[in-house]
Formats: structure tokens, sequence, C-alpha cells
């Protein structure tokens, strides 16, 4: 019996080190969700799959970019940190879930238009439902690891996404994570990001271009790297819109024929889309990886992890009209159902 015990033990041990040599020297492999089977979604390795879900937004970014400007950032780094990450990690499988299209909170609320032609949003708790629904699908059908890549900048958005990636985390025990929020509050990736700049910029340079959150020298030079012929040529001719803290943000976005955009998207360089474009990629294949292999990811910070100050009186406004537009639907549809 002893004997026996022993042989079936080396028998195991050697199944055991085989099977990890086989994964070792399987290639990773990168796929769309929308482009697989059923059957060859069911076949996946719940334990060794990463699900990237990608969330974009359409909303105006001045005279000279595409309202889509958020989305195809994303995607792009999606795609970009799936390559990197399969590099990464041998036998592993990377899914790319179709992109969100639709975020929460445009950039036209920063100057006090509630709507405008170039902006189509959802409301925060649509936002959040949508990203819950999807993750805890996700999570029934068995999947662990789903990251959150997100294009846009509002802080009422990042929150939502947060909340529902915690509430998927929490409630069946995955690792939900919004990748974004992490990547933003990492110093070490952070300090990347700022040499890139200061390689492609002198200091005086990024002084005056301020905060550049919107349509300015970083997105305009992603748009330029990624969709050229997307970006209207006149960026060349538009005249510097920047401010150093969002209070500064907030008052150029409230002058009048404001058109939009913020900093110096003039200064815009293919060159350096391309580098922002790599850091991005980078960050995001190094956060993902570092959690796979058991970094814990929920005791780091995230930015934002709440409305700033400057902006929250806005934003405030903002979530009670639609507080308002919910209750003006439920009401509809109560009505309906008496008819």
């Amino acid at each position: 019996m002893r004997r026996a015990f022993i042989i079936l033990i080396a028998s195991t041990a050697l199944t055991a080190a085989t099977t990890a040599s086989e994964q070792r020297g399987r290639r990773s492999t990168i796929q769309n969700l929308e482009e697989l089977t059923a059957p060859q979604i069911a076949a996946l390795d719940r334990d060794r799959t990463i699900v990237i879900v990608p969330v974009g937004m359409i909303e105006q970014h001045g005279p000279h970019l595409p309202v889509g400007a958020d989305t195809f950032g994303v995607v792009y780094e999606a795609n970009g940190a799936a390559r990197r990450v399969a590099q990464e990690l041998a036998g592993w499988s990377i899914v790319i879930m179709p992109a969100v299209n639709y975020g929460q909170s445009g950039a036209n609320r920063l100057g006090g238009q509630r709507y405008h032609p170039g902006t189509y949003s959802i409301r925060q708790s649509t936002l959040r439902s949508l990203l819950a629904d999807i993750g805890s699908q996700l999570a029934e059908n068995g999947f662990r690891w789903i990251f959150v890549t997100n294009g846009h900048g509002a802080p009422t958005h990042n929150i939502a996404l947060n909340e529902a990636c915690d509430f998927v985390s929490e409630t069946y025990g995955v690792s939900m994570l919004h990748m974004t929020a992490l990547l933003r509050a990492d110093p070490a990736i952070q300090g990347i990001g700022r040499a890139i700049a200061a390689r492609h910029f002198s200091a005086a340079e990024l002084t005056s271009f301020g905060m550049d959150v919107h349509a300015g020298v970083s997105e305009t030079s992603a748009m330029l790297a990624l969709r050229p012929e997307l970006v209207q040529p006149m960026y060349k001719t538009l005249p510097s819109q920047a401010g150093a803290s969002l209070e500064e943000l907030r008052r150029v976005a409230t002058t009048p024929g404001w058109q939009g955009y913020l900093s110096s998207p003039a200064r815009a360089t293919a060159a350096y889309g391309r580098a922002v474009q790599s850091w991005w990629v980078n960050g995001f294949a190094d956060l993902m990886v570092r959690t796979v292999r058991g970094e814990d990811m929920f005791k780091h910070p995230r930015t934002p992890d709440a409305i700033p100050a400057p902006v929250a009186p806005m934003l405030a406004i903002e979530l009670a009209e639609e507080q308002a537009f919910q209750a003006k639907f439920d009401e509809w549809m109560a009505r309906r159902r008496r008819q």
C-alpha cells in the first residue's frame, strides 16, 4: 500500500510537471468574443483566461478631433495590451469584449452646456448597471480575470466603473478591476509617462500646456498616431486654452465661444502620440500580468476615487438631472402599465 501510494504521488507530480511544461510551451491566443461560437467560449480554461472590456465614449472633442476619440484610443490599447500579455503569459487565452461606446458626463458639462451635438452619454446609474451586468454574467460563466480598460476621464464616469467592478469582485469572488483607475494612481507607471513627455517637450512647454485633460496635446497626438485621416488639419491653428488647475479649466470652458478643447492641440505630434499609446499599452499589460501572478490590486490606490471638490457642484447638478430623468421615466412606465 505504501509503495502504491508513493508511485501515485510520483505519477501525479510527473503529470503536474508535464502539464505545467505543456502550458509553458503553448502559445497564448487573442480572440474577439463576438467572433467566437458558444462552444468555443465554453471550452476556454477559466483559470487561464483574461477578459478585457474596453469602455469608450461618444463626446465632443473640439473642432478638430472625432467624437469617438476615446473609443478609438481604448480599443487600440486593449488590443495592444492583449498582445503584450500574450508574450508574458504562455498558454493563456485573452478575450477582448466588444467596446462599450457610451460613457457618462461629456466635457461639454465643464462648460455648463447640458447637451451638445457631439456628445451622447448615458446616466451614471446606467453605466454602473451596464458594467455590473456584463461583469456578473462573465463571473457566472466562470471567468475569474476581468479587466476594464477605460478611455474617458470624467470623475463620475470613472467612479461608476470602480463601483461596478467592486460589486462584481465582492459578490462573485473574482477579480474585476478598473485598470485605468489603477494605472493613473501607479507611481512607477506615471513616472514613465512624465519621462516620455519630457523627451518630447521642454519643461517650459509642458508647463504652458497646463492640465492636458481633453482634446489637447496628448489626445490630438494620439489621434495623429492612430487615425490621422480623422484629425482636421486646422488643429495646427488652434490657440492654446490652458489651465493649471480644475478651477482654471472651468473658467476656460465657461468662456463664451469655448470650442470644446483644452491645452494646446497645435503642439501635437504623431511621434508623441505613438509614445503615449505605447505607454498606455505597456501600463495596462503590466498591471494585468501582475494581477494574475498574485499581486493584490484591491489594496492599490485608484484615481479618481472621489469627485474633485472644484467640479463637485457641477457634477452634483448633473447627477440630480439624471435622477430627475429617471423619475420622469419611471412615472411614464407606471402610467403606461395602467393603460
